[in-house]
């Protein structure tokens, strides 16, 4: 017999609390009148959940989107599994991760080519196409292909190795060229400093000569010869 507040025994419903609840109500509740759920499993929905997740999802109350299962299929409806493993780019249980480590492909099984790698990205991961072209040696759409007559490809590590001795060559010489110039500069101010020095000594010698040079006085013969025009009166 029901009771107000539902059947004695938990999971059943009706007029006489003889009917189960549906399979998939959570926790077993369901209405005590028509034996609709109260909520479902995880995997489930409808009013009687009694439908799986479809349409790409999964979980409770079918709120979550499956990965990236193989040939497109629909994910486990309870935990989101791919069943017949992932597509072409994709691993993990759920297929929700891309692959790494210079892998694309089916199972993530296929080695990227050569690419150029500025930023640390990789090839796609399922089309294995580089995203910045090929480094130097290689062509093709997975970069893969090596030129022909070109035996030894110059590799990641050689370029870097040469780019790092260039830039070195470069810093150095411009240290040495600052180096230089401070120097030229230098002598060229002691040199002019010099100069002016010496200018000024030998002004000074100058001014020195010419405060010791005595003054010139009449000599003998030219006083002998003043007297005798004052005798002849020719002096006024």
């Amino acid at each position: 017999m029901m009771v107000l507040n539902g059947c004695p025994t938990p999971g059943y419903y009706g007029e006489d609390c003889s009917l189960p609840c549906p399979q998939n109500c959570q926790e077993g509740h369901c209405h005590i009148v028509d034996g609709t759920c109260l909520g479902c499993t995880d995997g489930y929905k409808g009013p009687t959940c009694n439908e799986q997740c479809n349409s790409k999802s999964y979980g409770q109350e079918c709120q979550q989107n499956c990965g990236n299962c193989k040939n497109n299929e629909q994910c486990h409806h309870v935990n989101g599994s791919c069943i017949n493993g992932c597509g072409s780019g994709f691993y993990g249980t759920k297929c929700d991760l891309i692959c790494s480590n210079d892998t694309h492909g089916n199972g993530c099984l296929l080695k990227c080519g050569n690419c150029l790698y500025l930023y640390g990205e990789q090839c796609h991961h399922v089309t294995g196409q580089c995203p910045r072209g090929c480094d130097i040696g290689y062509h093709g759409d997975r970069c893969d292909q090596g030129f022909e007559g070109l035996i030894h490809p110059v590799s990641e590590s050689q370029l870097s190795t040469s780019l790092y001795v260039c830039t070195t060559f470069l810093i150095l010489s411009g240290l040495l060229n600052a180096i230089l110039v401070v120097r030229f500069l230098r002598e060229r101010r002691k040199t002019m400093h010099e100069h002016q020095k010496n200018l000024r000594s030998e002004s000074e010698r100058n001014k020195e000569l010419e405060h010791s040079m005595p003054i010139p006085e009449c000599s003998h013969n030219q006083y002998e010869n003043f007297s005798l025009y004052e005798e002849l009166g020719l002096s006024k």
